[in-house]
């Protein structure tokens, strides 16, 4: 089983050592292979209204699978118990009613105090409109590159098979590069970022301060997140590196 270097989990990349995951069945998941596959990450439920997307989502998996992509099912029961049946009943409810051929992790919590490891990663990813943190709903889909990265959310609304889905997931199927330091002023920086500043802090932004204390010269850059708490102050123009999905 590959297990993450600092520089990866630093980075925000999952499956490695530090995610350990368990299959629907109680059985280990392979976090080796999941690390070489393009995955879709799906936080599901059994009586939803949204529950028809795990429709599209099988489609997705077997569309894709020959070139290495899957889908990974996530029951949940935290959004208005949603997902209240055991571990049998999850399996006979996807197999029966949509013949789902993709792994499922045991049920697992991804909002609060008792989330799982992976989604305090994948909280710290922005979606389109430029805003990271708790997972909405059933259904939240994150779309992860080739070596455990978080590069694309998609809120629980969003068809599984939609053009934008479909296109982000054959971009990385196409020939993904992983995301490079690069540097600019701190104006710059956007939610969802990782950040290095001037002074050798490395923070994952969830939030930014402008007009930090009145002065517009100056913002906070801020990583809220269950696992740190920490507010840097810089100028709008101080040189950071900036690590974008």
């Amino acid at each position: 089983m590959a297990s993450a270097n600092s520089d990866e989990v630093g980075r925000g990349r999952l499956f490695g050592s530090e995610t350990p995951l368990r299959a629907l069945d109680g059985g280990e998941i392979d976090l080796a292979a999941l690390r070489a596959r393009t995955v879709l990450v799906v936080n599901v439920a059994s009586k939803c209204g949204l529950t028809p997307q795990y429709a599209g989502l099988e489609r997705l998996h077997r569309d894709y699978a020959e070139r290495g992509f899957t889908v990974l099912g996530v029951p949940c029961n935290q959004f208005a118990g949603q997902e209240p049946g055991s571990a049998e009943q999850i399996r006979e409810f996807c197999s029966s009613t949509y013949r789902v051929s993709f792994p499922l992790t045991e049920k697992l919590q991804v909002n609060g105090s008792q989330r799982h490891p992976m989604y305090r990663k994948l909280c710290l990813l922005a979606d389109e409109d430029g805003e990271a943190g708790e997972v909405a709903w059933n259904f939240e889909k994150f779309l992860l590159a080739p070596g455990g990265v978080p590069v694309r959310r998609f809120r629980p609304t969003v068809d599984p098979e939609s053009k934008e889905v479909r296109e982000a997931i054959e971009a990385l199927l196409d020939g993904w590069r992983p995301p490079e330091w690069k540097s600019a002023p701190a104006a710059e920086v956007r939610v969802g970022d990782r950040v290095r500043t001037e002074s050798g802090i490395e923070l994952a932004v969830t939030r930014i301060e402008r007009d930090f204390f009145g002065d517009a010269a100056l913002l906070a850059l801020i990583e809220d997140s269950s696992t740190r708490w920490l507010k840097v102050p810089s100028a709008v123009d101080a040189t950071v590196e900036i690590l974008r999905a």
